[in-house]
């Protein structure tokens, strides 16, 4: 029974996505029309609202008109008009009501709280209708199975704005359309009330007790690769006492979970003796060797736990790459799905192919600045050429009019007429101590440059700044090699001067360091060991961070990280 409503769900999303998913093929093959349609639905939408009148959508007809009018901006720009929205004012930036806010949190503790209106929601459907489409149809094993999304623990209180929206969501099913959420409710294997768990390792152990009664797992969608390697890390510690919670029907740490939300959660707990049985005797396998070591038939622990795990959709562009090693040591066989570009403020690309993702013509209207130019040009959809990367700009639903995302992609080719992107990095990424600004994409050219000069492979890097009491403050190069890799201190220190003396090119760096207001870079060797992206992603947690927000990133303003990875100064 559990099978056929599990597949008959699955079957109805995937009808229901590829009628959807026909009007972005159409649109795939007219992208200047469709383009210019979507802009003028939200111009005329949104023609009453304050910034409408203010910029006079009412007499914008063509896309020359609107960007005459309309001047690019930044999140800050729109900043005064959230705040009202706050505060209850309706009508400002969109004529609909906001119905919550987003809240984003990059590296910093600063959030931005970006309005949701029922069109923005739309525009979201739009993006991932042909996803789902494109996912059953190239993997239709996947349609027996049920899924994992990540559903991220706020660790806080629902909270409400001074007028009485609310703030934050539970999980990322709120992106989705409600007949959508209805089909995930029944294919979900994690409710989307674990997103009230505020302890991490709660909500670890639950997340675990769900996973492990799900032998039908056929697929996975999360953010960073870590994100699920961090999920199954105390599974051998845990292991006895997460199979007798199966075999019972319990949950051992019921006494730390608050009585409503006990009660949500006990209903997902089923009582599995034969489950607990048959992981028992996997274990045995495996008891005295690594859960990632090979079974006979090259299957891992994990492999043979979850036997129809098919496909883990994630993060693999950009630093996120040095994460997927240990996700794909675990699932050596499982298809990694690079993730589209997915933005709090906008949905912009969805999986296509490869390493590529495909633009949703249909979620909003995108024009494109063109970098890595002397002198940047602003370019539309249907003007972008393959090889060249862009910083994208969006108009959405959702109030924000000419936005930079501070995201830059760079094109692949193209599906028709419709442009295929790689998502490569962010923009707009600066730690100052002491008036230096360091760019993070600054940082990342600069290292990976060096790094390819002396052909130097990693595991993981990073730069941040220490500053304690008793010392300048300065950056450190934070770096992991592979345990088979011999390491030479005095290579490695070699690099870290031409860091320093390329970040020096930098003026800003350059002034700070000559004032004397920073040491020089320094370098900290992390222990072969250890798991370091682990330890990123739990000290981002613990920093606030949501841990489907945490981001692998060049450049962190955390301060304290030769205190939580295991290693030292060189």
């Amino acid at each position: 029974m559990q099978w056929f409503r599990v597949g008959f769900a699955n079957l109805l999303w995937f009808c229901y996505a590829t009628v959807q998913a026909r009007k972005w093929k159409h649109a795939a093959r007219n992208v200047a029309g469709t383009q210019q349609r979507v802009l003028k639905r939200i111009l005329a939408r949104n023609a009453d609202c304050m910034f409408g009148q203010e910029h006079k959508f009412a007499l914008l007809q063509t896309v020359e008109a609107y960007q005459q009018r309309v001047p690019l901006r930044s999140y800050e720009a729109f900043e005064p008009y959230i705040q009202r929205i706050a505060e209850g004012q309706p009508a400002l930036l969109t004529t609909e009501p906001v119905q919550r806010f987003g809240r984003t949190s990059g590296s910093t503790q600063t959030s931005k709280l970006i309005p949701y209106t029922n069109a923005l929601v739309n525009e979201f459907q739009e993006g991932i209708d042909p996803w789902v489409h494109y996912l059953f149809r190239h993997f239709p094993r996947l349609l027996p199975g049920k899924t994992y999304w990540s559903v991220t623990p706020v660790g806080e209180n629902k909270s409400h704005s001074m007028g009485g929206i609310p703030i934050g969501f539970d999980d990322e099913q709120a992106y989705f359309s409600p007949l959508t959420r209805w089909v995930l409710r029944s294919l979900m294997i994690a409710p989307s009330q674990l997103a009230q768990l505020g302890d991490i390792d709660t909500f670890r152990y639950v997340t675990l007790r769900l996973l492990l009664q799900e032998k039908s797992l056929s697929w996975i969608s999360i953010w960073n690769p870590s994100f699920f390697t961090l999920l199954i890390a105390p599974l051998q510690e845990r292991f006895s006492t997460l199979t007798e919670d199966i075999r019972r029907g319990t949950l051992a740490v019921e006494e730390q979970i608050d009585a409503p939300l006990r009660a949500a959660i006990r209903t997902c707990c089923r009582r599995q003796p034969g489950r607990a049985n048959e992981l028992q005797r996997l274990y045995a396998r495996w008891q005295s060797r690594p859960f990632t070591e090979p079974d006979r038939a090259g299957r891992t622990f994990y492999e043979v736990v979850w036997p129809n795990l098919r496909l883990i959709s994630c993060w693999a562009h950009g630093n996120a790459a040095y994460a997927l090693p240990h996700l794909q040591t675990c699932f050596p066989h499982a298809t990694i799905q690079p993730k589209g570009l997915l933005a709090t403020e906008a949905f912009v690309s969805f999986p296509w192919q490869g390493e590529a993702s495909a633009l949703s013509l249909l979620s909003h209207f995108f024009e494109f600045e063109e970098v890595n130019t002397a002198t940047p040009t602003l370019k539309l959809a249907h003007e972008l050429q393959a090889g060249r990367v862009y910083s994208v700009i969006v108009t959405t639903g959702g109030g924000f009019y000419r936005y930079r995302l501070n995201d830059l992609i760079e094109v692949m080719g193209f599906y028709h007429h419709c442009p295929l992107i790689r998502f490569k990095e962010r923009q707009a990424k600066v730690v100052d101590l002491c008036g230096e600004k360091l760019h993070e994409d600054y940082v990342h050219a600069v290292v990976t440059s060096v790094f390819a000069k002396h052909a130097l492979q990693t595991v993981f890097w990073m730069i941040a700044p220490e500053w304690t009491e008793d010392e300048r403050p300065h950056y450190t190069l934070f770096i992991q090699v592979d345990a088979q890799t011999l390491v030479d201190t005095q290579e490695l220190e070699g690099v870290v001067d031409k860091i320093e003396k390329a970040l020096q090119a930098s003026y800003h760096y350059e002034y700070a360091r000559r004032l004397g207001q920073l040491a020089r870079c320094r370098l900290f060797l992390i222990d072969s060991a250890s798991d370091a992206a682990h330890t990123y992603l739990s000290v981002c947690t613990g920093l606030g961070q949501r841990l489907g927000d945490v981001k692998p990133t060049a450049l962190h303003p955390y301060q304290g990280w030769s205190r939580q990875f295991a290693g030292q100064f060189i």
